[in-house]
């Protein structure tokens, strides 16, 4: 077990390519927390040691926005990095899915809501996500949408297209990144746009039976989304509307920016009528 000088590690609860996450308690408050270390396969993996150092010090700059996790510390144990993080205790987005197949009019456009807060201090800070999914968002015990997993995040000043990977999930890659690689604000809008989409129909956008044949959906710009209602009739027109201007193919018809978006929300009847738009009701559904 890792040593953290404050911390009591406790049991390992999740595992990604490169690193390890463990649950555990922060011994001066008794919080509970969550530990990303990087794997020990990978300490001698520049680029992946790296990125988990930069991951930590993006969350920790994010600290204040309450729809992303929050980084409390940094370091290293002996010769490897981690990040103490806020233990977030709920589903993942994909497992709500899973469970409901389709989520109602009212929580897919608070999703958008929390999203759109959650993207719009990342893009403030001259960040990209670029791994915007239904894997690395959760909903906690409180209903609050928290986006996690800032191992492919960018900054889009700072970036070198020259050998750069194409990082992320191809069903929510816009077609431009998979073409340039460069990520941008609308990029992240893409794959937001697929996440709702996705909420609402329970269906993927651009699906397909392998890596190629998805990259080619995604990246044909004749290729367009089913409309929302064929797949689920209850969504209103508003939110359809609202989902399938986030995944337009050609980036200059998207929304421009993570403000456009909570202005088009704030026009939806459906946000205004409840009293607490930020909670989604998914955690209370058995």
């Amino acid at each position: 077990m890792f040593d953290i000088p404050g911390y009591t590690i406790n049991s390992k609860i999740g595992a990604g390519a490169c690193a390890e996450i463990y649950a555990g308690v922060e011994q001066s408050t008794g919080r509970q927390i969550a530990l990303k270390i990087l794997h020990p396969q990978h300490l001698n993996n520049k680029a992946e040691y790296k990125r988990l150092v930069e991951e930590g010090a993006l969350l920790l700059k994010l600290a204040q926005n309450d729809n992303i996790v929050q980084g409390y510390k940094t370091g290293l144990s002996g010769q490897y990095p981690y990040v103490v993080m806020e233990y977030v205790k709920g589903r993942t987005l994909r497992e709500i899915i899973f469970q409901k197949k389709k989520l109602s009019d009212l929580d897919t456009l608070k999703m958008a809501k929390g999203l759109a807060r959650a993207l719009r201090a990342i893009h403030n800070a001259n960040i990209c996500h670029k791994d915007l999914k239904p894997d690395n968002i959760m909903i906690n015990e409180q209903g609050v949408v928290k986006l996690l997993d800032f191992g492919f995040a960018e900054n889009i000043k700072a970036f070198k297209l020259f050998g750069r990977s194409l990082d992320g999930s191809l069903p929510y890659m816009a077609p431009e990144l998979i073409s340039t690689k460069k990520p941008t604000p609308q990029t992240d809008i893409y794959a937001l746009g697929c996440t709702l989409y996705e909420c609402a129909t329970g269906v993927q956008p651009f699906s397909g039976m392998s890596n190629e044949e998805i990259a080619a959906k995604q990246k044909d710009m004749r290729y367009g989304a089913a409309p929302v209602s064929q797949h689920n009739p209850a969504i209103s027109v508003l939110t359809e509307r609202t989902i399938l201007q986030a995944i337009q193919k050609d980036a200059g018809r998207r929304f421009k920016s993570a403000d456009e978006i909570l202005l088009d929300l704030a026009r939806n009847p459906l946000l205004r009528d409840v009293k607490d738009t930020q909670k989604l009701q998914t955690h209370t559904v058995k």
